[in-house]
């Protein structure tokens, strides 16, 4: 157990406005975790170039997560050290030194005298002529300085130097042209639970009555080291510390020993926070309004900021997760084999703990918003004055005491007001006297009826709640309503007559995103319009009403809708809703759903299939057209997602015909991401040149599937990933699939899973566009790993077993 690296983390910079640091101030100590990291950084060092070039590297990520851990480790490395005889380190902080000083200190430690020396400088540069220099700037934060340094260190003429920028923020060393960046990561379950575990036992191990509620506690931490480091040392320090009930308390939050770890490394983060951008501290903030580990879509978080009259550009939040490390992000799975930078939309975003305390404490105090948990949260001097109001604990308005106080102290201030606690099915009033609300979230809390009392609230501009009840015809009163989402308790179908969505919805002009699964929507008789609607979802509708529905929302860009087919509804009928949808020029996805889809296999549909040209994600499911229908969907120039699900087509092969298409057009030319699950399909069958930029193809529940050919993408050379995921196919689509032969540069990974066998079955298989061959066999609980060579022309085989 590496103690002095505990020491270390422990004692890292904590960012006070102190001048610059001038030498090495690390101790020879054992990482835990990053290794990945420190090997990758590591690599790139040993590769020496040419004498007289600068060649800059960076570490970058968010407050306490180990950046100065590794370079430490690479400071002292014995490699590093035999190759960099001549290497210094500086501390630049948040009041550097000036510049002249700062670079003299570079200069005395890579000539290894003291800065005392009277030498002149020129004298210094001539010593370190022809030599390998190895400079480590940390905790930089501040972009005009770090051009300074750069533009002083570029004059040390005859040197191969390689310097080692650190900082919080990728945005203040972005002009500096950098080889290699690297975004220090958060640490796995594993090494988290080795850290928090060696802290408080030191040399022993963990005692195994403990063991699952560290687990509980590591995982808590969500991997940040300086997170894990302060928790442990209270651990440490407390009497109980081998105290199951002690522990147990821990793991589940009933104590405060997670809020006294906030609280002093908030001091650590603020800084972080300062820094910002003004037009990005606003967004960020409203983040921590989330709970723990909530995911939440960046749609959402832009449109209750909208509501909140507070704009902001879309990608703010992508510049937050890649610039500033301060967003945690998950990615859609077409993305997971790009680059950041070519991710363009995350699947979900969200905060770290640590960071969510920092944004509530600092938005309680400017009156942002305020997070309830409990009654003596509601405190006068709490709640005065609140612009929010987020309720983690949503049975709180049906205590008389909480309602009076809000009454008093912020109902006439209050803009927000969101429930954020644990589902609660059971209603309670919210009526408190709030006449200037803008939004309300309350999908957590469920209402038998639709509450009434929101009807006067004419500010709202974003409603989200649960109900089963019809959503009454008076909800145009809300003339301001932005976005209505309202989802049921149940799903529960209806005998008999639908449940509609009033035709007064039509009256609501300010209506940008309309969200309400299970209703069905019906075109007005008179001459109405949403000019403004974005997004529909979920509503059910009909083919009659889908004829009318066109014209009424002209700059639609996501429409998601479900039909349920009667028995006197002619299939045909089904090309004319596509000629209708093809007409919403604004249109880039599409989700086309039959509910209640009945295959006829070689059924003949007359008719095209035409689609908005601007589709970027199509999604299409129980329609049983015949692949020949898949040539209008292969011609669309923007398409980069389609997910075909439930016999959305039908019929044995499918193959893209290159010939059908002029020169210029291949088929699916921007197809990145192609789903293809529950089908009859026996052979896929890319034309040549289709399929030229597919990363990422799945195939499900195709048990019939043998054959998958080659697309083009995998022809294309270039360094980039192209995986195949298959989910209890036919095993013959496996042996197919690990035969493609990927260009060079070109990485094929192949995933296939079943769940058919006595024990769950995972094979992943690589190919590297070249000669080596990867395969991963999971069986049950254990890894089996064989890795092919080719040598001469034949494979020669390893196989090794690894416990999970």
């Amino acid at each position: 157990m590496g103690k002095e690296y505990i020491h270390e983390v422990e004692n890292m910079p904590q960012d006070k406005p102190i001048s610059s640091i001038i030498g090495f101030r690390g101790t020879n100590s054992k990482m835990i975790g990053l290794l990945d990291q420190f090997q990758l950084l590591k690599i790139n060092l040993i590769k020496v170039w040419y004498s007289g070039w600068i060649h800059f590297h960076a570490l970058h990520g968010t407050a306490g997560v180990g950046k100065t851990t590794i370079a430490v480790q690479i400071y002292q490395d014995p490699q590093i050290q035999i190759l960099y005889r001549c290497r210094a380190w500086v501390t630049v902080g948040r009041v550097p030194q000036q510049i002249s000083q700062i670079l003299r200190g570079i200069l005395t430690q890579l000539c290894g005298i003291t800065q005392e020396d009277e030498e002149k400088g020129d004298f210094l540069k001539e010593r370190l002529a022809g030599k390998n220099c190895l400079i480590v700037l940390d905790d930089v934060l501040e972009t005009k300085v770090l051009k300074l340094l750069v533009r002083s260190i570029s004059n040390i003429k005859d040197v191969c130097i390689h310097v080692l920028l650190m900082g919080r923020h990728r945005k203040s060393m972005k002009d500096v042209i950098t080889e290699t960046w690297y975004e220090v990561r958060l640490l796995k379950e594993e090494e988290s639970m080795e850290l928090l575990c060696g802290k408080v036992f030191g040399d022993e191990s963990c005692p195994p009555q403990l063991h699952k509620s560290a687990t509980k506690i590591a995982k808590l931490c969500e991997g940040l080291p300086l997170l894990i480091l302060t928790v442990a040392d209270i651990l440490s320090k407390s009497e109980q510390n081998r105290n199951l009930a002690y522990w147990n308390e821990v793991a589940e939050r009933r104590n405060s020993v997670f809020t006294d770890a906030y609280n002093p490394i908030s001091k650590v983060l603020f800084p972080s926070y300062e820094y910002l951008p003004q037009h990005l501290k606003m967004p960020f903030m409203f983040m921590g309004v989330f709970p723990q580990d909530y995911h939440t879509s960046p749609s959402k978080i832009i449109d209750m900021l909208t509501a909140d009259g507070l704009w902001y550009d879309r990608e703010c939040l992508r510049e937050l997760a890649i610039y500033y490390s301060l967003v945690l992000r998950s990615l859609k799975s077409m993305d997971k084999t790009q680059g950041e930078f070519g991710v363009r939309e995350y699947k979900t975003c969200r905060l770290h703990s640590s960071w969510q305390h920092v944004c509530r404490g600092e938005a309680s105090k400017i009156k942002f918003y305020h997070v309830l948990n409990k009654l003596l949260d509601a405190q006068e001097e709490g709640l005065k004055g609140q612009r929010g109001l987020c309720l983690e604990n949503n049975i709180l308005f049906g205590i008389k005491e909480f309602s009076n106080l809000v009454r008093l102290n912020c109902a006439s201030s209050t803009r927000s007001l969101l429930f954020y606690g644990p589902y609660h099915q059971y209603p309670i009033p919210i009526d408190v006297g709030f006449m200037l609300l803008r939004e309300i979230d309350a999908l957590t809390q469920r209402f038998y009826t639709f509450p009434i009392e929101i009807l006067s609230l004419v500010q709202l501009k974003y409603l989200a709640l649960t109900c089963n009840g019809e959503l009454p015809a008076t909800i145009s009163k809300l003339f301001n309503l932005r976005v209505l989402i309202m989802h049921p308790h149940m799903k529960i179908r209806r005998c008999g007559a639908p449940s509609y969505v009033p035709i007064q919805i039509w009256d609501m002009k300010e209506l940008e995103h309309i969200e309400i699964p299970g209703k069905s929507l019906a075109a007005p008789s008179h001459l109405a319009s949403l000019k403004k609607l974005s997004t529909l979802v979920g509503v059910n509708t009909s083919i009659c009403t889908i004829l009318k529905l066109s014209g009424r929302i002209p700059n639609i860009m996501k429409l998601r809708i479900q039909i349920e087919l009667t028995p006197y509804d002619d299939h045909n009928d089904l090309l004319s809703c596509f000629g209708c949808i093809s007409t919403l020029e604004s249109l880039e996805m599409l989700k086309f759903s039959i509910t209640n889809p009945v295959i006829k296999h070689g059924h003949v549909f007359s008719g095209s299939l035409k689609l908005p040209r601007n589709l970027k994600k199509l999604h299409l499911s129980g329609m049983g057209l015949s692949w020949e229908y898949m040539d209008a969907i292969g011609c669309l120039p923007s398409l980069k997602v389609l997910k075909l699900r439930s016999y959305a087509f039908v019929g044995s092969h499918w193959e893209t015909d290159r010939s059908r298409w002029k020169p210029q057009r291949p088929s699916f030319s921007s197809l990145e991401y192609l789903l293809i699950e529950e089908s009859d399909l026996v052979q896929w069958k890319p034309g040549f040149e289709s399929f030229r930029r597919l990363s990422y193809l799945s195939m499900k529940h195709c048990y019939e599937l043998e054959e998958i050919h080659k697309p083009y993408s995998l022809s294309i050379s270039g360094i980039k990933i192209i995986e195949i995921e298959l989910e209890d196919c036919n095993p013959l689509a496996l042996t197919c699939a690990k035969k493609l032969q990927p260009s060079a540069g070109v990485t094929l990974r192949v995933i296939a899973s079943y769940s058919l066998y006595e024990k769950p079955t995972t094979i992943k298989f690589v190919r590297y566009g070249g000669d080596y061959i990867s395969e991963l066999k999971r069986y049950g609980g254990y890894y089996y790993r064989s890795e092919l060579e080719r040598r001469g022309g034949n494979y020669v085989g390893e196989m090794e077993r690894r416990a999970l």
